[in-house]
């Protein structure tokens, strides 16, 4: 039990930059998915039926902007069942996953399974690490689809994770395992765990700290400097922070998220979903030199003693480019946040379609 409790201590320390988005921004992402679906008139009446059931309270959107703006979640969330639940089980999992436990799914710890490093696979040793002129980002044909490359161990291996819970929702649904039913075994095999946990690595595929060795953006500084967390700035600090709640900020950004939400995602997923998931991946890689300029400017005072303060504002309000536009860093966030929940409508619904037929 001690072992245990320690080794949770250390995942929790690591848990910001190891994770994925935030728990709020998870379960906000899977609800506004459900949402969107439950809204849209082509959507199969018994598809929304079970999405609305397994997301409840539903909120409209100014329930939405409401919980963006004053909601207090942290990495532990209360309260929450069915699909928000099963959103952020995955990192649930992995903070309280053993180190002395068997390795799960492809035999690698849960941890591994939110992101992939794609450095790892350039075809020079000389290429594998991040640069800021994404020299170290190979092309999609560089990873082969064997789980077994003995790469992935240590790259990760996001894109398989993806494919898994995919066909497991699919296998689900075609069985009728819609929900959690008193009697039924095994208890948590059923649509809804699936489709939860199926959004939260495709809302990961959007992070784009999740596609690179440099996940902190530690490249943007001196060897001699204690950098920060930039991956933590990211993705939970304007949202869920502990010591300051960013009001101005944050209502930019819902603004920002919701506009990005009505604007067409980069590409639509392609039918295999392994390569859909790498390509999201290799495509949000192209925001890191944004976001590490960014992180720059806005720790000014970092020494070897520390980062020193985070200037918030000048962070998520520094532009560059970014998918053939200029953008600011909170309008990165908040259109990587939208093509996830874009992502989770798509294959939510291409599995429903797919499970339906013969």
């Amino acid at each position: 039990m001690k072992r245990w409790f320690c080794a949770a201590l250390i995942l929790l320390g690591l848990a910001p930059s190891a994770l994925g988005w935030s728990a709020k921004e998870h379960i906000q992402m899977t609800r506004l998915a459900v949402r969107r679906l439950a809204d849209d008139a082509s959507t199969p009446e018994a598809m929304k039926q079970w999405l609305v059931k397994g997301c409840m309270p539903l909120y409209d959107m100014e329930g939405e902007r409401r919980y963006l703006m004053t909601a207090r979640v942290g990495q532990f969330p209360r309260g929450v069942d069915g699909l928000p639940f099963w959103s952020v089980y995955p990192d649930l999992l992995a903070l309280a996953e053993r180190q002395d436990r068997p390795a799960g799914l492809f035999g690698v710890p849960e941890r591994k399974l939110h992101f992939i490093d794609a450095e790892e696979f350039a075809p020079a040793a000389s290429l594998r690490r991040y640069a800021d002129d994404l020299s170290g980002r190979p092309p999609i044909t560089a990873f082969p689809r064997d789980p077994s490359d003995a790469r992935y161990q240590a790259a990760g291996m996001l894109p398989f994770a993806v494919e898994h819970h995919y066909r497991q929702l699919v296998r689900a649904l075609k069985e009728g395992r819609l929900d959690d039913m008193p009697g039924r075994y095994p208890r948590d095999d059923h649509a809804v765990r699936w489709a939860g946990t199926l959004a939260h690595y495709l809302a990961d595929s959007t992070q784009p700290h999740h596609g690179t060795r440099d996940y902190k953006s530690r490249s943007y500084f001196p060897a001699t400097v204690a950098a920060p967390d930039v991956h933590s700035d990211l993705e939970a600090r304007l949202v869920d922070d502990d010591r300051e709640d960013y009001p101005e900020l944050r209502a930019q950004y819902w603004k920002a998220l919701v506009a990005a939400l009505e604007e067409p995602p980069p590409f639509q997923p392609d039918d295999d979903v392994w390569t859909a998931t790498l390509k999201t991946v290799l495509t949000s890689y192209e925001a890191l030199p944004v976001i590490g300029r960014a992180a720059r400017a806005a720790y000014p005072d970092a020494t070897s003693n520390g980062p020193g303060r985070w200037r918030a504002e000048v962070f998520f309000g520094y532009k560059g480019r970014y998918l053939g536009r200029e953008r600011s860093v909170l309008e990165i966030k908040a259109h990587q946040q939208a093509w996830g929940i874009r992502l989770i409508e798509t294959l939510w619904r291409r599995a429903w379609e797919q499970a339906a037929r013969p």
